[in-house]
């Protein structure tokens, strides 16, 4: 498989760097008080070049939810979650994605729901990362299912329930900022908790 033009790979990285630098000020000023030139002078980038690469403030904001599910290497992790084929290893790998999201990215994401609080675009985008975990949390249960893992007991409407809910970002900070377990900590606990509530044997 060939390497993509020099041209591609720059104007790839030009985007990284623009959503870093906006999910950066989105996250510490807001997202109504960042502008656009903010974005750029952050950035170390034209005006022109904002706009050329990504697009309007809305745009760049739905953007990134994919740039935080890059930072935090989760379309590799969903894949392998999928692959498995041994119930008790999906959900261990479903619950190290969790803890990968709150470990990279969880400064940004608590700056996000308290954002989205008051402003109606990180509403927007926060709502939208809950659902994509609640969407991660059906895959995985529906996972458990087709292997047979899946207690009997449980229905997958609940199990869904219950493992999106226990591993929502909410819970790991109270774990790790109020609590101070580490994230090894509040890994092994969640582990041992839902393979109990959800498994078979």
């Amino acid at each position: 498989m060939s390497r993509p033009p020099r041209r591609e790979i720059q104007a790839a990285e030009t985007r990284r760097t623009i959503l870093d630098a906006a999910l950066a000020l989105f996250t510490s000023a807001g997202y109504g008080a960042t502008s656009v030139a903010d974005i750029a002078e952050r950035a170390g980038v034209a005006l022109a070049t904002v706009y050329a690469s990504v697009g309007p403030k809305p745009v760049l904001l739905r953007l990134l939810l994919d740039r935080i599910d890059e930072l935090a290497d989760i379309p590799r992790q969903a894949a392998e979650v999928v692959a498995s084929d041994d119930a008790h290893d999906v959900l261990r790998r479903s619950i190290r994605i969790t803890r990968t999201l709150a470990e990279r990215c969880g400064d940004v994401i608590a700056a996000l729901a308290s954002a989205a609080g008051v402003e109606p675009e990180m509403a927007a985008i926060y709502g939208a990362g809950v659902a994509r975990h609640r969407a991660g949390a059906e895959i995985t249960v529906g996972r458990l299912v087709t292997l047979g893992g899946l207690r009997v007991t449980v229905s997958a409407e609940r199990a869904t329930a219950i493992l999106s809910t226990l591993t929502e970002h909410s819970v790991y900070r109270s774990f790790t900022h109020t609590h101070g377990w580490s994230f090894d900590e509040t890994e092994q606990w969640l582990i041992e908790v839902l393979c109990h509530e959800l498994l078979v044997g």
